[in-house]
């Protein structure tokens, strides 16, 4: 007979994003996993199967919660509402060495399929937000929302390079600008 699990996959998932956000995709453990979650690295095993399909479960995982994250934002329309989706997906930071780490999960979204997937499933979840809430532009919405989103994101890089100020301040001044600018293009 099996043994009836006292920690659900879904807490086990919950542990391991935290432990694989902190210590990057290069230098997490399935022991470090196991320690915070309670359990044994071989239940983590039995359970996920492997490493890899533990990370990608955990962002599967993860993409639901953003999902609630986004439907949960008010529905207001307008530059200021644009603003407000990406400043709650901006760590409010001036730590450089936490955030450069985020960027090797980037790596990993552009060379594992399944991680790839879940990453253009995010970004598709991200755009549509940001599309419902945009301002009228000259331009079709889904394109303004990729075009904002690519904005933001260069926005996080300058700010690893420039390190200027608090991170959620560096992007906020940059979306900010965008948005006057495509406004003006009306």
């Amino acid at each position: 007979m099996a043994r009836r699990k006292t920690i659900s996959d879904e807490a086990v998932l919950d542990a391991a994003l935290g432990v694989m956000i902190a210590k990057g995709p290069n230098d997490y453990t399935l022991a470090d996993i196991a320690a915070v979650a309670g359990i044994s690295p071989a239940t983590l095993l039995q359970r996920f199967g492997d490493k890899r399909r533990l990370a990608v479960a955990v962002f599967a995982r993860d993409n639901q919660g953003f999902e609630r994250t986004l439907a949960a934002l008010p529905a207001a329309v307008g530059a200021a509402a644009v603003i407000a989706v990406f400043r709650l997906l901006t760590p409010d930071t001036v730590d450089i060495d936490r955030f450069a780490d985020q960027l090797l999960w980037l790596r990993q979204d552009m060379r594992d399929p399944d991680l790839n997937q879940l990453a253009r499933e995010r970004f598709t979840l991200l755009r549509a937000a940001v599309a419902a809430r945009l301002p009228p532009l000259p331009m079709a919405p889904e394109l303004a929302a990729r075009l904002v989103e690519a904005q933001w994101q260069g926005a996080l890089n300058q700010w690893g390079i420039e390190r200027q100020g608090r991170l959620v301040d560096y992007v906020t001044e940059s979306l900010a600008a965008w948005m006057i600018l495509a406004q003006r293009a009306l």
